[in-house]
């Protein structure tokens, strides 16, 4: 370790987290020299972290008698920075914080000599999964891929009346499928942190809609689940496009265009490849197949690193400057939307490899639901 790192935060923070790897839900420092990591605990925290972590737990509480001590306008929490500071001889010397490192904390502390410097990413081997976290995110996958065989499960055994869709003798809606798909995923350790998306019909021309109401027969069922697994912390993201009944013809060569986009940029993803070129490889397959890439059609990114956020480093971006690695896990999302008539997204988890990468959602894709 050549840096010296500190973070203030509680492991609800993803650098936290992938820091200590125990769950502490108070604010804490962090602190990474060169030598020695060091976690500064409150006594209702200490003892929490493990040996075998190598972390060496200070108790924080004598350090704040000291520090409230000190003649400084300030809160207790960044005199307490201050002193660590001091303590550990910081002032003067380059220390990386991340982005989201409290901004009064960091003002204080560098009128008083800090030498701070933001940097994102924070720990940058967060891009490369080691074997136990690839464990951790299949792990999170399997549960996720249950919740959609639930929701296929449930399209399948209803039935189309005139303009609605019944599930047991009433009218399924987007509440009821994502309630069902939520149950499923809390009995398997999963919590839905950030919400999913069952959008039909119209909702579907909006990526981000989460969807609500009836779901229409005919018309596109976009469903996107990314739950994070509530004891290693990794997250999955998955997404698949259904139609119950019979699509519409542009809705069908829609799905087939996407379709193909995401087999072509999967086929040539392998360690040493700029994500651009990826993005490029599923976009130009969109253009050649009459679509549009901007402002309508294909409007957003091909995909993203998962892990402890949901959004993580390479991003597969148009103007991306990342280039791929083995160990990343990235998610290949095409997908296509236009107004008036829907929209179409097919979501993959793949590890990249030296060679080539492993898809490690492993899941149908079938737009029919009879």
């Amino acid at each position: 370790m050549e840096k010296t790192r500190l973070i203030f935060a509680s492991t609800k923070d993803s650098d936290m987290q992938y820091a200590v790897k125990t769950p502490i839900t108070s604010s804490f420092f962090y602190l990474e020299t060169k030598e020695k990591r060091y976690a500064l605990l409150d006594k209702v925290d200490f003892g929490i972290i493990p040996k075998k972590a190598k972390i060496i737990s200070v108790p924080l509480n004598p350090l704040s008698v000291e520090a409230k001590k000190l003649r400084y306008k300030t809160s207790d929490r960044n005199k307490l920075a201050y002193y660590i500071f001091k303590k550990y001889g910081l002032m003067g010397k380059r220390v990386e914080v991340p982005i989201h490192f409290p901004l009064d904390m960091a003002d204080f502390l560098r009128k008083n000599g800090a030498k701070l410097t933001p940097t994102f990413p924070f720990f940058p081997q967060r891009a490369m999964k080691t074997k136990e976290e690839i464990e951790y995110i299949k792990e999170s996958l399997a549960h996720t891929k249950l919740a959609f065989r639930i929701i296929e499960n449930i399209l399948r055994r209803s039935k189309i009346r005139k303009n609605r869709i019944y599930y047991q003798n009433k009218i399924l809606t987007s509440e009821f499928l994502k309630q069902e798909a939520e149950k499923a995923l809390i009995e398997k350790g999963m919590f839905d942190l950030l919400g999913m998306i069952i959008s039909t019909g119209a909702q579907t021309a909006i990526p981000h809609h989460s969807g609500s109401g009836p779901i229409r027969p005919h018309q596109p069922i976009v469903c996107d689940i990314f739950p994070r697994h509530r004891n290693s912390g990794y997250f999955s993201d998955m997404t698949r496009t259904y139609v119950k009944g019979k699509p519409s013809a542009e809705i069908q060569k829609m799905y087939e265009a996407v379709l193909r986009a995401q087999n072509a940029a999967i086929k040539k993803i392998r360690s040493g490849v700029s994500a651009k070129e990826i993005y490029d490889i599923s976009a130009n397959v969109i253009l050649k197949n009459g679509y549009h890439i901007g402002d309508s059609g294909f409007i957003h990114g091909l995909g993203h690193g998962v892990g402890l956020d949901i959004h993580e480093k390479p991003s597969l971006k148009p103007h991306s400057e990342d280039i791929l690695e083995a160990g990343n896990v990235i998610t290949i999302e095409p997908g296509l939307y236009y107004s008036g008539i829907g929209g179409i997204r097919l979501e993959d988890m793949v590890l990249v490899t030296k060679t080539s990468c492993q898809n490690l959602t492993n899941f149908p894709k079938r737009l029919v639901i009879p």
